[in-house]
């Protein structure tokens, strides 16, 4: 009894003294702004103590709005919640975190990487993007242990993330239409914002709100987030998300469907399609992007790609070093590979299996498929087991065309909760066999059978 009691009382006072104290200092030194901030921060952390999903809900929230302002050293606003979100969760929680839900391939991935630093090109470029992708991973172990111990999180870690999606949608959109030129102009909803990166932020949410619809859980605020960030994805002209979504929807959505479902899921998408063509800036605008993909070799990545096999070819089983395809992709490849066009030096690898095979070798493109592949052949657990699969499926799609697996945390917010849900599936089915097995254990015996 006075355990369930500190429980609650320890929280609040820590809550209430928090907010007191930074009251006073903000009127001590009439800097109000700078304290209301650390009062969000110190009372995030306080609640924390008494829900402990609470930061992972702030940083499902605020990843969609990642780049919307930089706090100084600290990095993006979201890089920030994640920070939070480890030291609040992990830290009193070292002991006791489920290391074994992360599959081993995961950490042969991240060792792989690490070890690259010995025959990487550049060091420091190396260690720059090796320190971003351990962050990523830990996010995703956080995530992954948060789920395992709370699975009722997910769902409202999904619906936050997809309002919060939905709202930055709406923002890319209403810049469409203020600043299109003769539909030529690619939209994002952030200033200095990469388009394409808009449109892979935007995928996670499309398809929950769609699974929402579907499957009668919240038809209504479903179908606004799957509208929302649907024309999101489509001012953002980002040709490798287009199909990512067309892909996804026919090979994991439909195919799970009704009949009747199926039938209205197809008649909603041509209707909505195709009212959406009705607009003479959308129709030239998804024209626009569909003529050039062909004629520009999709912005020129067919040309990336092409000096991307000379870098694999001059190391094939280990590469150039984590996130050194930039410094292996010279003028020299360039001319090696034979393409008559000079398109410069440094650019990124635009593909995960190119990418990783010009960085990490053979050794790392296969730690990377056992690390992933078998969450995206097979759903996780519960109801939004396959709403989790479909959305880390589009995201690799997506990676075949676009830099994000390094680099975006919406990535790996995906995996974390795909790898808990692949977890928990496996325990039930563990648990399943082993009170099968003693179920017919007894009637063996009586049958006089070993």
């Amino acid at each position: 009894m006075t355990v369930a009691i500190e429980s609650v009382v320890v929280p609040r006072a820590a809550a209430g003294a928090s907010v007191t104290l930074c009251i006073v200092l903000a009127a001590r030194f009439d800097a109000l702004l700078l304290m209301v901030g650390a009062g969000a921060v110190v009372l995030l952390l306080v609640l924390s103590l008494r829900w402990p999903a609470l930061p992972l809900l702030v940083v499902a929230a605020i990843i969609p709005f990642d780049e919307i302002v930089r706090l100084g050293e600290l990095g993006t606003v979201g890089r920030t919640a994640v920070i939070l979100f480890a030291l609040s969760y992990a830290i009193p929680r070292l002991g006791r975190l489920r290391l074994g839900t992360i599959p081993l391939s995961g950490f042969a991935y991240i060792g792989w990487a690490l070890l690259s630093t010995v025959w990487a090109i550049s060091l420091e470029t190396a260690w720059t993007a090796l320190s971003t992708l351990v962050q990523l991973f830990a996010l995703a172990v956080l995530v992954a242990d948060v789920v395992v111990h709370q699975p009722g999180v997910v769902p409202p870690v999904l619906w936050v993330y997809s309002v919060s999606a939905a709202m930055l949608a709406l923002i890319g959109v209403e810049e469409f239409f203020s600043a299109t030129v003769e539909g030529a102009q690619r939209a994002a909803a952030l200033a200095d914002q990469n388009p394409a990166q808009f449109g892979t932020v935007l995928l996670p949410a499309f398809f929950f709100g769609v699974d929402r619809v579907f499957h009668r859980r919240g038809f209504l605020p479903g179908a606004a987030v799957a509208l929302a960030t649907g024309a999101g994805i489509v001012v953002s002209g980002t040709r490798g998300v287009w199909i990512s979504v067309v892909l996804v929807t026919a090979l994991f959505v439909l195919p799970r469907l009704r009949p009747r479902q199926m039938a209205f899921a197809v008649a909603s998408l041509v209707v909505t399609f195709v009212a959406a063509l009705q607009l003479p800036s959308v129709r030239e605008f998804v024209s626009l992007r569909a003529e050039t993909a062909l004629s520009s070799g999709g912005a020129g990545r067919t040309d990336i790609w092409a000096v991307g096999g000379q870098i694999i070819a001059s190391s094939p089983v280990v590469g150039s070093g984590f996130g050194n395809f930039p410094e292996a992709f010279t003028s020299y490849a360039v001319e090696m590979a034979g393409i008559g066009l000079n398109i410069g030096a440094g650019r990124g690898p635009h593909n995960i299996v190119i990418g990783t095979l010009g960085e990490l070798g053979i050794f790392g493109l296969l730690a990377l498929v056992l690390f992933l592949g078998p969450m995206l052949l097979r759903p996780g657990w519960g109801p939004e087991g396959q709403v989790v699969q479909a959305s880390l499926v589009s995201l690799m799609c997506s990676a075949l065309f676009l830099d994000i697996l390094s680099n975006r945390k919406q990535v790996w917010l995906m995996i974390g909760l795909a790898i808990a849900l692949s977890y928990l599936r496996q325990q039930r089915a563990s648990k399943e066999r082993s009170f099968r097995t003693a179920v017919r254990s007894p009637v063996s015996t009586r049958l006089g059978r070993p």
